[in-house]
């Protein structure tokens, strides 16, 4: 046994000679492609010192500290294993550390601490190891070795999570950082309130500016846009084209797959933020009141932000009574959250209103908080009756018939802190009156005729509110939004498909081709309720309104499917991650997918081809068969080899009835989506399989050159 000890005592004295050339060769250590490969062991070797050291400072302080004689048989040999194991781990760690130093990406600065830390932590423990009998006849001696060896494993511990999981991660949970306040979603920006959180949690544990793996920092708005060494992260506008994307994209079983396989993985809402903002033309100042009401990115965002902070209230919830007995179908009365005593009121139907509804609504004064009275037509007698709220937080007049004039009585209003009044016909003077609402902090004043100077000027006289009006002025032409798509449904099945369009925009003109050409404002056909179609086709339609730029085009792929299978099943197995959220089914369950692969609408296939056989309980008389398919050149996913369709009355029997080999992409480009039709002569059928093969090697000029393809599809339409 003693024999051993000895060989081991050597090596642990050639590891630290071998540390100590590393300390000395510093940056001029050469590290080989090979020798990188031992280096990043250190992640997995790290433990065992810390846990080896842990032992023995109990096994020290419990056990040999309180022997009154120096200890001799198994109890010595416990102590002295753990020691010698504790010295050489630690020395093995430090060295592989120091190879790992070396690699690109790793600032010198920033791991300056964790690397001495490291080196000190193989030496004490070697210097313990070495004179262990000396110490321990010393009194003291040997708590105070344990101490310091406690102390540098915990600071070199600590040292290496802020460059592997962010700056002060040991101490987060009892941090004050951890306390974020709240962004009322009127202050939000969009990257730093969206995007950069994103980052910051899932991508800058691996590209800090302690951690550059790639040549990439993610810290600032300087190294985004610096990209690293594989080039741009994003091409503005091109989310499909972009490499931030198309990393993330990339199955996880891919080594270019971001982040890495071990790393917390980006779920489907931070995906969809990162895309968007892209999408969106990646600004780093937009503020999220400034996108349109229909945009993706608003629709995240209204999930994600407060909408303000919940207050407690000092006076009592109103009776269940009493609310119902109020609330109508022109009006409606709800709390602001469960269990809270506060109320919001919401009218409609301009139409129906009466000064009168607003008065039945004093009874409940003290509860309600908000009042929404967009494009109610109010009078006199109505302002009147709302300075009577005196709990009043929030109030919406956004296009109603306001008369500005009466609206100075609204100081009265202690609590008054968010007025809209967008779209009303307020002056300069109306305006000014406002500004002495005691608590007001936000004030909309969007398409209201107010001289640009002269809101900037009410700007700097009142600091403490914040005027938004939005891009209205007399020298800009506002572009409208495309128009908005209710309808849900992509394939056509047996009836024809009404089509259901509107625009937020009152008097908007919608017009509408469907035979592929941009629709313009003059011979395209005006959009009418009851619209129908009946056959694939592409729909676009853009949105026209006098003194206003013409909408983007809305471009929508419909699809017919003449029979439905009664039932299909895949005569090859699943992949384990791309099965659908039903298998088989989700390709005749007339739903389109959308770019998310992992939306439970697509089926992905790559090691064995696509079969699919799809059953009818009676022969159908058919002539094409298409494949809706994902193309994402720069996650693998590329049209498929050849596709073939076979039919027959019975499975055993099939013919082959159509092939056809789809051209494939030359270069990386955004991602898309492809109807691949396979016609043939009418045939009657009771079964139909249909086979898509994927690419088996992806071509020499893609980033995963030599490796297979993916092919993706999430329909199969019969006509």
């Amino acid at each position: 046994m003693q024999r051993w000890k000895d060989i081991l005592f050597n090596i642990l004295l050639s590891l630290n000679c071998v540390l100590a050339l590393f300390v000395l060769a510093g940056s001029r250590l050469q590290v080989p492609l090979w020798l990188q490969v031992a280096g990043r062991m250190h992640l997995v070797l790290l433990h065992f010192p810390i846990v080896l050291v842990i032992l023995y400072i109990v096994w020290s302080v419990l056990v040999q500290s309180r022997a009154k004689q120096p200890l001799a048989g198994p109890e010595d040999w416990i102590g002295q294993w753990l020691l010698l194991a504790a010295a050489g781990t630690a020395a093995l760690t430090a060295l592989m550390g120091f190879l790992l130093s070396n690699e690109e990406g790793y600032d010198p600065q920033a791991i300056w601490w964790h690397k001495w830390g490291g080196v000190a932590v193989s030496l004490l423990l070697f210097g313990w190891y070495a004179y262990r009998n000396w110490i321990h006849r010393r009194r003291y001696l040997p708590q105070l070795a344990a101490l310091l060896s406690f102390v540098l494993i915990v600071f070199t511990g600590h040292q290496g999570s802020n460059i592997t999981r962010g700056e002060d991660y040991l101490l987060a949970p009892v941090s004050s950082q951890k306390l974020k306040p709240v962004v009322p979603i009127t202050d939000a920006v969009v990257f730093t309130d969206m995007v950069k959180p994103v980052l910051e949690a899932k991508c800058m544990s691996c590209h800090s500016s302690r951690k550059a793996k790639g040549g990439l920092v993610m810290e600032t708005e300087k190294g985004l846009l610096a990209g690293g060494k594989h080039g741009a992260l994003w091409t503005a506008g091109q989310p499909a084209a972009s490499l931030l994307v198309q990393r993330l994209r990339l199955p996880e079983g891919e080594k270019k797959h971001m982040p890495p396989i071990g790393k917390p993985q980006l779920d489907r809402e931070e995906t969809a933020i990162l895309f968007q903002w892209i999408r969106s033309g990646a600004s780093f100042q937009q503020k999220v009141v400034e996108l349109p009401p229909a945009d993706t990115l608003r629709t995240l965002a209204n999930n994600l932000f407060e909408k303000g902070v919940e207050e407690d209230y000092d006076f009592s919830a109103a009776s269940d009574g009493d609310i119902k007995k109020l609330n109508n179908t022109n009006r409606l009365i709800h709390p602001i959250a469960l269990g809270s005593p506060a109320l919001a009121v919401n009218f409609y139907n301009r139409q129906n209103y009466s000064s009168a509804a607003l008065k039945d609504l004093l009874a409940l004064k003290t509860q309600i908080i908000s009042l929404d009275m967009a494009y109610m037509p109010l009078k006199g007698e109505d302002i009147a009756t709302l300075a009577q709220f005196h709990n009043l937080r929030k109030l919406n007049l956004n296009f109603s018939a306001v008369p500005g004039a009466e609206l100075a009585a609204l100081d009265k209003l202690p609590s008054l802190n968010h007025l809209s009044l967008s779209g009303t016909s307020l002056c300069k003077k109306d305006v000014e009156a406002l500004t002495k609402i005691p608590a007001l902090r936000s004030l909309y004043l969007w398409n209201v005729p107010v001289a640009a100077a002269d809101i900037n000027a009410l700007r700097k006289a009142h600091p403490g509110i914040r005027f938004e009006t939005g891009y209205m002025n007399d020298t800009v032409v506002l572009k409208l939004t495309p128009p908005i798509l209710e309808t849900e449904e992509r394939i056509i099945n047996v009836k024809p498909l009404a089509l259901s369009l509107k625009h937020y925009i009152k008097g908007v003109s919608i017009r509408y081709t469907l035979d592929g050409s941009s629709p313009d404002s003059t011979s395209s056909p005006v959009y009418k309720e009851g619209l129908q179609l009946d056959k694939t086709l592409v729909f676009k339609a853009r949105a026209f309104k006098t003194g206003w730029e013409g909408s983007d085009t809305l471009v929508m792929n419909f699809f017919k499917n003449g029979f439905r299978a009664d039932s299909i099943r895949s005569l090859t197995p699943l992949d384990s991650v791309y099965k659908g959220s039903d298998g088989a089914a989700v390709l005749v369950d007339a739903e389109k997918g959308d770019f998310n692969r992992k939306n439970g609408k697509w089926l992905g296939f790559r090691r064995n081809p696509m079969e699919m056989l799809l059953c009818y309980g009676k022969p159908v008389l058919v002539s094409s068969v298409s494949l809706s398919t994902l193309v994402e050149v720069g996650g693998a996913v590329m049209p498929p080899a050849a596709v073939e369709i076979w039919g027959g009355n019975s499975k055993e029997k099939l013919s082959r009835l159509a092939r056809i080999v789809p051209p494939q992409p030359d270069s990386v480009r955004g991602g898309y989506m492809h109807l691949y039709d396979c016609n043939f002569t009418p045939v009657q059928v009771q079964f139909l399989k249909v086979i898509a093969v994927p690419v088996s090697k992806l071509p020499a000029w893609h980033p995963g050159k030599g490796k297979p393809g993916w092919v993706f599809t999430d329909e199969i339409l019969v006509n």
